[in-house]
């Protein structure tokens, strides 16, 4: 049997020894990366494929590891974190047959059999069993959309979006989103996504033209990303102070595209903070449908509360359905077909 490869994830080099020492020293175990931060790790797991990453759980509540286990769920991964910065509360995690059980922590104090057994541990659970299989690439009928879509989410928002963008056709609507990340992630986010989504996924870039069956995504960038109406859609990227607590900022998303809100549908996910709410009440008012995750399959309330308390949210939805709702409110109500004039202001 193959032994079982293993990537390790910490930005002590002390620690990230440590631990390749430990593993090095057990049976059918190999570490294939050592990594010092979540995008250096995020590369090396889209390369190497490892079974198992060993993360220091000083990685534990970013915005980026939470993508980084979008990832992992890809990869059929599993992970197990290491105790470096004393006792941690106990978690609770879906193990085998959808049962509760403590999620396995390691420290480096243990001795090789008590690591062996925690390690077999997290290779029970962590399964995502609802996770689709990668789409089908190949080309369909064009639909004939006659809206744009602007997303905005924060934590938790990178499993909503795989969720929503599941949905899309490789035609879909004209689509650009902000993500709330850490800098230098983006790319590790659009990678990600284009593994799980037929249509292109693209970084948003300054002069960019965002056409049908294009999803184009800001995070972590330097600028603001904003969409200019005109003969075409065209990205905007614009430095500046943050905006709502955020660059990129939903709200400067969504305000850049009120003066075509009968052609847009705009969505609120899953994030903390109230970033998007004004901005989405602004394009009910203009005339947009929109959307917003309802509390149950929100990661945080935060986002998606603020724009429903404040009347911006049209219709609330778990996740789950939002993919099919945006795309049916997109949809042409004549049969003619899609032309990107008919998404510039009137």
């Amino acid at each position: 049997m193959s032994p079982l490869s293993v990537l390790v994830l910490s930005s002590s080099p002390v620690h990230r020894a440590r631990i390749g020492q430990l593993i090095a020293g057990l049976p059918d175990l190999v570490v294939v990366a050592l990594t010092s931060n979540v995008s250096e790790a995020f590369m090396a797991a889209e390369s190497r494929e490892p079974q198992l990453v060993i993360v220091s759980d000083e990685f534990r509540d970013l915005n980026e590891f939470s993508a980084m286990k979008s990832l992992f769920y890809v990869l059929n991964a599993r992970w197990i974190f290491v105790a470096t910065g004393g006792p941690r509360p106990v978690v609770q995690v879906p193990g085998a047959g959808g049962r509760l059980m403590a999620e396995p922590v390691i420290d480096l104090a243990m001795q090789p059999q008590q690591m062996l057994a925690a390690i077999r541990q997290a290779m029970a659970i962590h399964r995502n069993l609802t996770q689709k299989s990668p789409p089908a690439r190949r080309m369909e009928p064009r639909t004939a959309f006659d809206r744009m879509v602007v997303i905005g989410s924060s934590t938790g928002g990178v499993d909503a979006l795989l969720t929503v963008l599941s949905d899309f056709p490789e035609d879909c609507p004209p689509t650009a989103i902000v993500q709330h990340t850490g800098k230098g992630f983006s790319d590790s986010l659009i990678r990600l996504l284009e593994r799980r989504c037929k249509p292109q996924v693209v970084a948003g870039q300054d002069g960019l033209q965002l056409t049908q069956g294009m999803i184009c995504i800001a995070a972590g960038t330097s600028g603001h990303l904003m969409v200019t109406p005109g003969q075409s859609l065209r990205c905007q990227i614009r430095a500046g102070a943050p905006v709502s607590g955020h660059v990129p900022s939903v709200d400067m998303l969504f305000q850049s595209v009120v003066s075509i809100a009968p052609r847009v549908v705009g969505v609120i996910l899953t994030g903390m903070g109230q970033d998007g709410a004004a901005g989405l009440l602004e394009l009910r008012r203009g005339g947009a449908f929109t959307i917003g995750q309802d509390e149950a399959s929100s990661v945080v309330y935060g986002m998606p509360r603020a724009a429903w308390e404040m009347g911006a949210v049209q219709m609330r939805l778990p996740i789950h359905r939002i993919g099919t709702e945006i795309l049916k409110a997109s949809v042409a109500q004549s049969a003619q077909p899609h032309n990107a004039s008919s998404l510039v202001a009137r």
